[in-house]
């Protein structure tokens, strides 16, 4: 391991233990927070059905985390192997509960970061670096509570960065996206139909 990399490793992890507030902050965002984006996707998805873009963004989100995992893990994960810094570092503050395994790289990072790209792409406001700070904090955290190298989180963050970019540019406006989400709405519709008439 890199000492450069242990180095900052330790300069992020040794400010935990120090506050209970700014230990559970922490926690929220690198263990909960993934299941708040998901529930925040779903919830988009379905409120707001009538937008074409809306739905197109969270399809390239999803198909762009698809990618970006299978990448890291069958890829990236294959070319280099450590195991997580509280099972081979001493006096670590480990925040969270995680089986030991191939730390490399980070999926909770590739996950937000593959995911907020395509959301900063999408969005027209200036809230939308909004998006980009949250993966950057998710990457932190996972770093702060003892799970992940700093390297873990930034290969993690360059996968999911670039197969966004290379997506949105490939498929956003593509025929197959456009097929794709007809074929879904029809089917939603049919369902939607099926249900009321049931009723």
């Amino acid at each position: 391991m890199d000492s450069y990399d242990i180095a900052i490793f330790r300069l992020v992890n040794n400010m935990a233990g120090f506050s209970k507030i700014t230990d559970d902050i922490g926690i929220v965002f690198a263990k909960y927070l993934v299941y708040a984006l998901a529930v925040a996707m779903i919830y988009l998805w379905f409120f707001k059905r009538k937008s074409i873009r809306t739905r197109k963004m969270l399809i390239m989100g999803f198909i762009s985390c698809i990618i970006s995992e299978l990448i890291g893990k069958l890829i990236a994960g294959n070319i280099y192997y450590h195991r997580q810094p509280f099972a081979v570092l001493p006096h670590v503050h480990q925040l969270i509960v995680k089986n030991v395994g191939n730390s490399f790289p980070s999926d909770h990072t590739i996950v937000f970061f593959s995911i907020m790209t395509i959301f900063f792409i999408y969005s027209k406001s200036k809230a939308k670096y909004g998006y980009l700070i949250l993966a950057v904090l998710v990457g932190i955290s996972r770093i702060f509570v003892g799970v992940h190298y700093p390297i873990d989180v930034f290969v993690g963050a360059s996968i999911g960065t670039i197969v966004s970019i290379i997506s949105y540019q490939y498929l956003f406006n593509s025929k197959f996206l456009n097929n794709l989400l007809i074929f879904i709405n029809k089917k939603e519709n049919s369902i939607f139909r099926s249900r009321i008439n049931s009723n």
